[in-house]
């Protein structure tokens, strides 16, 4: 069925990367907990708690969401005759748009509630002014190198990071027996470990 503007609540209890392609529809995110990278050229920007990002239609990008991470997410149709903004980045939420989406995330409103909620932040969202601020902690995930040194990322996050990256070089081809020789010095028993805790895998 096809709708103009829609909400949903994504939950990551573990890891999860998206693959990098372009954006079907207008997309707003709003980060409840956790954290999320926003990858756009070759910075990915830091979402932290309260942070609101808007990424157009037709943007190329990647999402990284970290384990235990709530994200409100809206969409818009990019049929949708709105002057919606163009720009990719993050937006301030004013007091209305900011009381529509605490709304919206307490699913407790009928569907009829929602659409007319839906449809005032559809104007909302036509005076965003998004802007691509290079934060301090996106700078820090912009500096990290595999090898974590001299990082000022936590710990937590840094392992986050090389799992990811685990990952990536596994499926682009190399051994598991090299990618755990070469972030995890050869100990295959910490990384079965970190892919329980961090992506589910039993």
């Amino acid at each position: 069925m096809h709708y103009a503007i829609s909400h949903q609540i994504l939950q990551h209890d573990f890891l999860h990367s998206t693959s990098r392609r372009k954006l079907l529809k207008h997309t707003l995110l709003h980060v409840k907990q956790g954290l999320v990278l926003a990858k756009l050229g070759k910075l990915e920007y830091a979402l932290e708690p309260g942070e609101s990002f808007w990424l157009p239609f037709d943007t190329l990008t990647s999402l990284t969401f970290f384990p235990n991470t709530s994200v409100q997410s809206v969409e818009v149709s990019c049929r949708v005759s709105a002057p919606l903004p163009k720009q990719a980045g993050y937006v301030e939420l004013g007091e209305l748009s900011r009381a529509l989406i605490n709304r919206l995330g307490e699913e407790t409103s009928s569907v009829s509630a929602q659409n007319e909620i839906m449809a005032v932040l559809k104007t909302e969202l036509t005076m965003f002014k998004p802007a691509l601020n290079e934060s301090a902690l996106t700078h820090q995930f912009s500096q990290w190198r595999w090898d974590g040194l001299d990082s000022a990322l936590s710990n937590e996050q840094q392992l986050v990071l090389k799992v990811r990256e685990a990952n990536k070089m596994m499926l682009s081809g190399k051994k598991r027996e090299q990618v755990v020789e070469l972030l995890f010095a050869g100990n295959d028993a910490i990384f079965v470990q970190l892919e329980h805790l961090l992506l589910g895998k039993s």
